[in-house]
């Protein structure tokens, strides 16, 4: 039986087309980019007003394309994504197979794909991308003039009960608030990566459900000890099929998580680090011949 073959990329949009102000520009400056699209995909990429998520938004097509082209060995023009009933892209062969699981993921000018290729039968997987700095500003102000569990009240909806009395709890002086906050972030991120697996949306009724426990940042030991480590908890119980990592990417800039059932018979797979891609280098490799 072929190994899977597991791959994390993560593409850096931030210095891409810098002549690009506006997303009308696009086409002029990220030509060879766009032309390499469906004339959907790039309707699709150029209807964003800021330029900056027009530009997620060309990294996402282009990563899914060299993903489904690159391991399923199919042309480029033909390596096209299409929607499953939960509206999640997925690539089929002619004969409804589904050879490659892929999520994508994107914030602060960065585009993340997770992909598994020719996983074990049963495996889901999901993604996320959480930048600390795109928002600590903003977050660190708020901690400091109406209080940490001010801010986790914000979030409440969303998080579970124990996670939300967790953070509140946390042993660390509001003097601190980028630490905390870090914390807070981890959270969102697993939390994200977790839904997205599943292929459900932030508004799934279960989220009260699901608890990230023992969580930290990359790197970090959770204050229970040394000797916690993260787990997954959901309706009460102890979740033994799902791998959860997270890590720092590209300069500890982002937090990237990684979350992965295990299919039948309990099979997983290694998640590598993340690979930044250089978009050129990337796209002169291409093979348009499969």
């Amino acid at each position: 039986m072929a190994q899977p073959s597991v791959f994390l990329w993560a593409l850096d949009t931030r210095n891409l087309w810098p002549e690009a102000s506006n997303t009308k520009d696009l086409p002029k400056y990220a030509h060879r980019a766009l032309a390499l699209l469906s004339p959907d995909e790039q309707a699709a990429v150029l209807k964003y007003y800021f330029v900056k998520d027009a530009k997620l938004s060309l990294a996402s097509a282009l990563l899914k394309r060299l993903a489904i082209s690159r391991h399923c060995r199919v042309p480029w023009r033909s390596a096209t994504a299409v929607r499953d009933a939960r509206t999640k892209p997925v690539f089929l062969l002619p004969s409804g197979e589904e050879p490659l699981l892929f999520n994508v993921t994107h914030q602060a000018g960065v585009a993340v794909l997770f992909g598994a290729y020719l996983p074990p039968a049963g495996v889901a997987i999901g993604t996320d991308i959480v930048c600390p700095g795109e928002r600590r500003d903003r977050d660190v102000k708020h901690v400091q003039t109406q209080g940490w569990p001010s801010f986790i009240g914000m979030h409440a909806e969303v998080l579970c009960p124990l996670e939300v009395r967790r953070m509140r709890g946390l042993p660390f002086s509001t003097q601190q608030p980028a630490k905390l906050l870090d914390y807070f972030y981890a959270n969102w991120c697993l939390r994200e990566a977790y839904v997205k697996m599943t292929g459900d949306a932030l508004l799934a009724p279960w989220l009260h459900d699901l608890e990230m426990r023992y969580f930290s940042p990359p790197g970090e030991a959770p204050p229970e000890g040394a000797d916690k480590s993260l787990e997954v908890w959901f309706k009460g119980e102890k979740l033994t099929d799902v791998d959860v990592k997270l890590d720092w990417a590209l300069g500890n800039e982002y937090m990237i998580s990684t979350v992965v059932r295990r299919g039948e018979g309990g099979q997983g797979l290694e998640v590598p680090e993340p690979e930044v891609l250089d978009l050129e280098e990337t796209l002169d490799k291409r093979d348009y011949n499969w």
